[in-house]
Parts: structure tokens; sequence; C-alpha cells
């Protein structure tokens, strides 16, 4: 009995590790990186933009993550620091290192990037790029 108890303790331990990561986090939220793979920017930033208000700490950090990461596919330098900023600003974000965040960002970004690749067969998606002018 012991045994049968340890084995399916084992196994709820290894079948629940998946799912953590995206445990309270809304299906619209998460949704978010599948349009961002697909080059849908202004649609996930819609969503993304409500999380960064309404969303629970843990989906403002994905949030406000995933807003950078589209504000750098656009290179949208302007729109990317004020992000950060925000970020670092609110609760979530507050005391973190502002060069480790961009660089938790950019882990993200390349992630995306190799499913986009994966997805699509292109790393990046044609875009408007911004200038200033």
């Amino acid at each position: 009995m012991k045994r049968v108890l340890g084995v399916v303790t084992i196994l709820l331990v290894l079948s629940g590790c998946s799912y953590v990561p995206t445990y309270g986090v809304h299906g619209k939220l998460l949704s978010t990186e599948q349009q961002i793979v697909d080059c849908q920017y202004e649609t996930a930033l819609d969503t993304l933009q409500r999380f960064t208000v309404v969303g629970s700490s843990k989906e403002k950090a994905r949030a406000f993550e995933f807003m950078g990461v589209v504000y750098q596919e656009k290179m949208d330098l302007e729109a990317f620091n004020h992000t950060v900023d925000r970020y670092l600003f609110n609760s979530v974000g507050r005391g973190e290192d502002r060069a480790v965040v961009i660089q938790n960002w950019n882990e993200t970004r390349r992630y995306i990037r190799e499913k986009r690749v994966y997805v699509l067969g292109q790393a990046e998606c044609a875009t408007n790029f911004v200038t200033s002018g």
C-alpha cells in the first residue's frame, strides 16, 4: 500500500510540474504568446495592456514581459524602455534589477523567435519600423 501511494505521489508531482508556470494565468493571456509567434502584435498588445492593469501579480509580470518582447520585435525602443520602467515601478517588478529584467525578456524573445521558426519557417515578422523624424 505504501509503495502504491509513493508511486501515485511521484506521478502527481511529475505531472503537476508542467502546470505550475501557467497555473492561475488566464487563458486569454496565455494565447498572446501564440499571437506574438504569429506576428499578430496589435491583437496581442490589446490583451497585454489590459492584463498589466487588471491582472493578478503573475499575470501582470507575464503581460509586461510579452509587451517588452513585442516592442523589441517592432524595434520600438522608446516603448520598450517605457514598458521596462512601468514594470519596475509596478509592485510586481519593484526592487528588480533593470539589466536582469531585460536579460530575462531577451531570453523570452529568443524562445518566441525559435518557436516562430518552427511554426512559420522565419524568425522575423515583417514590421513597419518606428522612425523618429
